[in-house]
């Protein structure tokens, strides 16, 4: 009876705040004071999802992360809980909009696109997981970011765009003096100059005029790469 109570509460203001803002009968103060408010029930509504999550109930779990969102569309971590619960229940295609939802809303959602990526690849769809790793990647740029979107072309055998993350990858371990970086790309590079053959663009560049290719195959040479 408390929980029923405590809903018609917060649905009841939540309501009110809305009304208020679509009348244009709120100042400024109000209105950040309404958004202020709806975001502490979401906080506290994906909370209670959790604990349902823990109790093993997970379809009233994501009634909580829901509603959550209907309060307020860009509470970030209600959508991850949401598409997770989902993805338990094997709604795939409802986790997947979830995944969606949440990029549309919360601009440079790593962890989304992240999880988006992880079920397309559970689902088979390998260009869309593509796409969400090589968003990962231009958003978090990093050797690990990297390095999951070489991998991903590696199984796709794309080896001059796996080729060229890892040549970023050893870029930016250089740059940082980090000799674990340095030596796995070194690997990597190494391994797949051999796969890619005539298709490597830079090796390409030591038989074109082109000055910049040709200073690119230098270097690659001199590294033995």
């Amino acid at each position: 009876m408390v929980g029923v109570t405590w809903n018609r509460h917060f649905f009841s203001r939540a309501l009110f705040v809305v009304a208020l803002l679509l009348a244009g009968t709120v100042g400024h103060a109000q209105v950040e004071g309404g958004a202020a408010w709806a975001r502490g029930t979401a906080a506290e509504l994906t909370r209670q999802g959790r604990e349902h999550v823990k109790n093993g109930d997970d379809a009233l779990a994501a009634r909580r992360f829901a509603e959550a969102l209907r309060l307020d569309p860009t509470y970030a971590p209600a959508y991850l809980e949401l598409a997770a619960a989902r993805e338990r229940a094997g709604d795939w295609l409802e986790a997947e909009r979830t995944y969606g939802a949440a990029i549309d809303h919360v601009p440079a959602f790593v962890a989304a696109f992240r999880g988006r990526a992880a079920l397309l690849r559970r689902l088979g769809k390998r260009a869309g997981e593509i796409a969400d790793l090589e968003a990962v990647a231009r958003l978090a740029e990093s050797p690990e970011t990297l390095r999951e979107l070489a991998e991903g072309y590696v199984e796709d055998r794309s080896w001059p765009a796996a080729l060229a993350r890892w040549r970023k990858i050893l870029a930016l371990a250089e740059g940082n003096a980090d000799p674990r970086w340095v030596r796995e790309a070194t690997v990597h590079i190494r391994a797949l100059v051999l796969l890619c053959g005539e298709l490597d663009p830079v090796a390409d560049g030591a038989t074109r005029r082109d000055w910049v290719r040709r200073a690119e195959a230098s270097v690659a040479k001199r590294r033995g790469m």
